[in-house]
């Protein structure tokens, strides 16, 4: 497993400490080469797949959209980990938003209003920003510079007790707080600001 892999699996189990069963309600995933295949057919991309997204269906399916317990929806807070079968819908929603001349845009969090949290790869660029994309304000905002600071962060979440259950048992998060961790732990970018 790749040190992304070793990160998300951390994250995983940190979930499952707050809400037992979440990551079983996640599914198992499909192995590399057809988790890979499957990916570029999605994405109609002839780029690499981003390692994080490619890592992510290996270990896991995802949350359907209408998933039965809705306490297992929130991957982070008003965010789902898209479900492989609903992967490809998503990801023609935000195409029709966003402008993709330059870019390759890999969806892999969404909510129920249509906005996402993807890996934005610049044509000529290895680097790969994770960004949010709004709907109503049709445009990406950095949130982080690569992957593995993406899963530093949520970690930290978690151990900082930024996220929690609320009293419905619910995923939430303190807004100050995750402005805090996640400025410390992004410098320089304003979206934590």
């Amino acid at each position: 497993m790749t040190k992304i892999g070793d990160l998300f699996n951390e994250f995983l189990a940190l979930c499952d400490q707050i809400r037992p069963g979440y990551r079983e309600s996640l599914g198992r995933g499909l192995h590399r080469l057809e988790a890979e295949l499957r990916l570029k057919n999605i994405f109609k991309s002839a780029v690499d797949i981003p390692e994080l997204v490619l890592e992510i269906y290996c270990q896991v399916d995802g949350t359907l959209r209408n998933v039965a317990s809705q306490k297992f929806m929130d991957f982070i807070p008003g965010y789902r980990l898209i479900h492989i079968d609903e992967l490809e819908e998503e990801f023609q929603k935000l195409m029709t938003l966003a402008d993709s001349s330059q870019v390759h845009y890999f969806p892999f969090l969404a909510n129920y209003s249509s906005d996402s949290v993807c890996i934005e790869n610049r044509s000529g660029n290895n680097e790969s920003n994770i960004s949010s994309f709004l709907h109503d304000d049709p445009q990406f905002e950095l949130m982080h510079s690569n992957a593995e600071d993406f899963l530093i962060t949520i970690i930290a979440f978690h151990r900082e007790n930024v996220y929690f259950l609320d009293t419905d048992g619910f995923l939430d998060y303190d807004l100050y707080k995750q402005g805090l961790v996640g400025g410390r732990l992004n410098t320089g970018i304003s979206y934590w600001k």
